[in-house]
């Protein structure tokens, strides 16, 4: 609208000094036509550099986010310039993400709080907007309410590890180490038979709990389900070991 204002004023100036013949008609209306091409440049000049008609407002949102790495908890940052003051942090929105989100790093500001039970980032943008919808009506083709700057405040779960690309290449070294010494533990004759001890304990208590509830189990049944137990009971030994492997990885590196 105040270009259309501006070529209608322009347009006036000029027909105001070259078709009216009265001269006195013809300098007052040009006069008043020609303050009006004056202010209307200078509104556009103060929208554009002083956001006329214009105001800061924060949209604030909630959303939950999850580990990079599907077999173990954690979140990455990478601190940027030389003085370290900001950084970039790189999460999944959800753990079907096929590649991380990395937080964009201009006008961006993002904080890390490593507390509590659950993921949660809260994310303010701050935005120009118009006052009303006049001047949305009257700027709105010159300028478009503008995006200005964002925070982000990462609330990462205790239970996940936090740190930069390069711990998290020298952790994974490491927890190569500590699993090839768990496995030598492992094939100790004394582990395999409390592992096994362990096993036949899980299932035998599973069963107990299943003939309660069903008590015509065929025998068929039954193996399928101790077999089913069996393949239950690896998978949480086996994700017990990685929990307690990467515990004590993460306290030599002293990232808890």
């Amino acid at each position: 609208m105040i270009f259309v204002i501006l070529i209608g004023t322009v347009l006036a100036f000029f027909l105001c000094f070259n078709l009216i013949p009265n001269h006195k008609v013809a300098n007052v209306t040009g006069c008043v036509a020609g303050f009006l091409v004056i202010v209307t440049v200078l509104s556009i000049i103060g929208n554009f550099h002083y956001h006329w008609g214009m105001k800061k407002a924060t949209v604030e949102t909630t959303q939950s986010f999850t580990s990079i790495n599907r077999q173990l908890n954690m979140v990455l940052y990478q601190k940027l310039g030389k003085q370290g003051n900001e950084q970039v942090v790189i999460y999944k929105r959800t753990a079907s993400q096929k590649k991380p989100t990395t937080t964009p790093a201009v006008q961006t500001h993002n904080v890390i709080h490593h507390e509590g039970t659950k993921n949660r980032l809260v994310t303010q943008k701050q935005e120009w907007v118009y006052k009303n919808n006049f001047y949305r009506m009257l700027f709105g083709l010159a300028q478009k309410e503008t995006f200005i700057n964002r925070t982000n405040t990462f609330y990462v779960a205790q239970d996940y590890l936090v740190m930069t690309p390069n711990q998290a290449k020298e952790f994974g070294k490491r927890m190569q180490q500590a699993a090839a010494g768990l496995q030598k533990q492992q094939q100790n004759p004394a582990a395999q038979m409390a592992v096994q001890q362990q096993a036949q304990q899980y299932v035998q208590g599973k069963l107990a709990a299943e003939l309660q509830k069903h008590p015509q189990l065929s025998d068929q049944q039954r193996q399928q389900l101790m077999k089913k137990w069996q393949t239950e009971f690896k998978q949480q030994l086996k994700q017990k070991a990685q929990r307690q492997l990467a515990e004590q990885v993460a306290q030599s590196m002293h990232l808890k």
